[in-house]
């Protein structure tokens, strides 16, 4: 389930309606309203506005998902921003947005909000190849943790997705799930409700484009976004869901790998530590059995020991089993990474073991190795945050204030 699918059924059966009868209130099919609440879609703008009708709810509630009830620590500084684009999802124009409180209009969010909830105006005109190509590019730069570029790059080429989409089939399908899933990989960096939407986007586009891979990625990203939301639960439902379902297709399994590693660290967030270890045990045992790489181009990084390493050393620090975080910290080595964006997952991860463990300064200099390889990675919340935590805990630590203010956590 989406928080938009879990929203609709609470106020369907609040209302005392089946889904037969909500459907009948709409025009829609009993199927369609199934399919919106178990996620596989997600409501257009016209879907949105019936159901709210029949419902008798704001609609910017139902848009949402509820995410501005339940955003956690950013919610009313994000609560001006959902409530537009909400609006905006559900079609309301120019006229209702006018009434809200102002939100400044970069031209960088301008031409997300055009290319992510409107379908006019004059798209690129990109064959399959220049689409791909495209894609793939954007891949790179979140690869390489160079966010701002993928952000810049990625609205021309949703609008260019949606028209191959409308005309290629099954592959223009698979193309516009890379799209909306790279959108999602995106916004979930900067915790930005854009999340929401795109991840069920990339759902709906993954089953009509009939693909193992696809739909695995697409529930990868609507993974991330319940699980960065608390919403533990319904997180580990998609994770486990797609795995059962895709678990023998040996091309779908580095994808799924990584979806159970991401749902072990999930769970140990929740404090489910048998569920945690469970599921880390489980992707463990897939990456045993192969492969290690998909043939998926978005995919997110082959399915190896050291990733295994890596979400060991999360979930056994989160579950406080330090001997076997600090066990599985020794066995990894950023500097061998490849992969960017993973060696700096491995610094951040392995600094708060350090810091957690009364390790400071080890702590430190892992941060000012992370800034110096992966800059754009130093000024995630998340980073941040930490930094000005150890600016408040130990503020006499040598070169650490001006570090803060280099990566704006001052």
């Amino acid at each position: 389930m989406t928080p938009v699918g879990i929203t609709l059924r609470t106020e369907r059966v609040k209302a005392g309606l089946t889904q037969a009868a909500l459907g009948a209130e709409c025009g829609l099919s009993q199927k369609q309203i199934s399919r919106f609440e178990r996620g596989q879609r997600f409501p257009g703008s016209r879907e949105l506005r019936l159901l709210a009708r029949a419902l008798n709810i704001d609609p910017v509630v139902l848009a949402t998902g509820g995410v501005t009830r339940d955003a956690g620590p950013h919610a009313v500084g994000e609560e001006d921003d959902v409530r537009r684009r909400a609006l905006l999802a559900a079609g309301f124009g120019i006229g209702s947005a006018a009434a809200l409180p102002a939100t400044p209009v970069t031209p960088a969010s301008s031409a997300w909000d055009n290319a992510l909830y409107t379908y006019g105006g004059s798209a690129p005109r990109l064959s399959i190849t220049e689409l791909s190509t495209g894609l793939d590019s954007v891949a790179r730069h979140l690869a390489a943790a160079e966010y701002q570029e993928a952000e810049e790059a990625l609205p021309s080429l949703i609008v260019a997705a949606k028209v191959t989409a409308a005309r290629n089939g099954r592959r223009g399908a698979e193309l516009l799930t890379r799209a909306w899933a790279l959108a999602s990989a995106v916004k979930a960096k900067e915790r930005h409700p854009d999340a929401w939407p795109t991840s069920s986007w990339a759902v709906d586009a993954a089953r009509r484009a009939q693909h193992p891979l696809a739909l695995a990625m697409a529930a990868r990203s609507q993974y991330i976004c319940l699980r960065q939301h608390g919403q533990h639960r319904q997180a580990t439902m998609v994770a486990t869901t797609v795995v059962a379902e895709l678990e023998d297709e040996a091309t779908a399994r580095p994808v799924l790998g990584h979806l159970l590693l991401e749902s072990a660290y999930g769970a140990a967030q929740a404090g489910r530590s048998t569920d945690a270890v469970r599921l880390w045990e489980h992707a463990q045992s897939l990456a045993k059995r192969g492969p290690a790489t998909a043939t998926w181009p978005d995919y997110p990084g082959p399915l190896t020991r050291a990733q295994v390493e890596r979400y060991g050393l999360c979930i056994h620090h989160i579950l406080g089993d330090t001997r076997r975080a600090f066990r599985h910290m020794k066995a990894l080595s950023a500097s061998a990474m490849q992969v960017p964006h993973t060696a700096a997952r491995i610094r951040h991860d392995s600094a708060k073991l350090l810091r957690d463990c009364g390790d400071v300064d080890g702590a430190f200099r892992l941060l000012q190795d992370l800034a110096e390889h992966t800059p754009q990675d130093a000024r995630r919340p998340s980073v941040r945050s930490m930094v000005s935590g150890l600016l408040h805990t130990s503020p006499a630590l040598p070169g650490l204030r001006p570090f803060a203010v280099s990566i704006g956590a001052v």
